[in-house]
């Protein structure tokens, strides 16, 4: 799997307002990885959703400090 075509980037942009737009939350609507996809397609796709979602931080949220 390489670069996402126009298509996908798309879709998952979509995918990200539909989910804002009915407040569904972000950690259960963000895309999961497919088996064998490679970390740059996947990450490409959970950055799509995430400018679809509105979402200004694509840090993923396993990586974040929480505050003390």
């Amino acid at each position: 799997m390489g670069k996402l075509t126009v298509e996908q980037k798309m879709r998952e942009h979509d995918r990200g307002q539909k989910a804002a737009r009915e407040g569904r939350p972000r950690s259960g609507s963000e895309p999961w990885a497919y088996p064998f996809e490679s970390d740059e397609h996947y990450e490409e796709r959970r950055e799509a959703f995430s400018q679809g979602y509105g979402v200004i931080d694509p840090t993923p949220m396993s990586t974040r400090r929480s505050p003390l």
